[in-house]
């Protein structure tokens, strides 16, 4: 088969997984030019965010859903495994909104894994995916300790992100990494610059526990027991309503 031909297969292959999944929330290009329409757009955020070479590093995606970040660091050079609930409404939502959210999820056909395991065939990735809530997140979980754990958008979804950011401790490797990708307060950032400050959202959004400001998301990763925790950018990825916003990215280790 021609070079052009074969483009034109992976195309089309291409073609049809996005198409066999209703939602998609991360956008993916699973073929040169062939998008997933997903709701947020984060590819030009990567490289701004994970280091360019990850070879020879065990890394765990958090709360992957489609996947982004985790093929994003296989195609850096690392072991990439991913964890994510087994179903959406396994989520941790505000019990207030829980029922809309699982009629909107029922009306839009909202299959978690499905966009992963589509994207996974269609790039020939290697990350394995494990259903497993990162509250039970342990070493044994991922079959041992990880070099870096990357979680992108997941901590104002939770209750007890302080609860979440100790199972990400225990399961690096001493020395280990975390790097965190999240929504943030920009008025309370600059109104109280170091006083960490995190509103109660349950009553104003639909599935946020948490708007921090960017002290309050530096406070969580040290109460956890991190240390070197620094910001290092931030950033505002194309998204669709109501997604966008403004993002803080910071660092961390696990202390040898």
């Amino acid at each position: 088969m021609s070079p052009t031909a074969e483009a034109e297969t992976a195309a089309a292959r291409a073609r049809e997984a996005v198409a066999a999944n209703a939602h998609w929330y991360h956008t993916l290009e699973l073929a040169p030019g062939v998008l997933t329409p997903g709701n947020v757009d984060l590819r030009s955020t990567a490289p701004k965010v994970l280091p360019a070479d990850l070879t020879g590093r065990r890394t765990l995606d958090v709360g992957t859903f489609d996947g982004f970040w985790a093929f994003e660091m296989e195609r850096r050079g690392a072991d990439s495994l991913a964890i994510d609930v087994a179903r959406l409404d396994a989520a941790e939502w505000p019990p207030n909104r829980r029922p809309e959210l699982v009629e909107r999820m029922n009306e839009w056909d909202i299959r978690l894994g499905r966009g992963f395991r589509l994207a996974s065939e269609t790039l020939g990735s290697s990350v394995r995916r494990v259903e497993c809530d990162i509250y039970e997140l342990t070493p044994e979980t991922v079959g041992g300790p990880v070099d870096l754990i990357f979680l992108g958008a997941i901590l104002l979804h939770l209750r007890d992100p302080i609860r979440a950011l100790e199972r990400a401790f225990g399961a690096l490797k001493p020395g280990g990494e975390l790097i965190m990708l999240e929504t943030f307060s920009l008025a309370d950032t600059i109104r109280s610059p170091r006083r960490p400050i995190a509103h109660f959202e349950p009553l104003v959004t639909q599935f946020n526990w948490w708007h921090a400001n960017l002290s309050c998301l530096k406070a969580w990763p040290w109460t956890a027991g991190f240390t070197e925790v620094r910001h290092t950018g931030i950033h505002r990825p194309k998204a669709k309503k109501p997604m966008g916003g403004l993002y803080a990215s910071l660092r961390a280790r696990r202390p040898s």
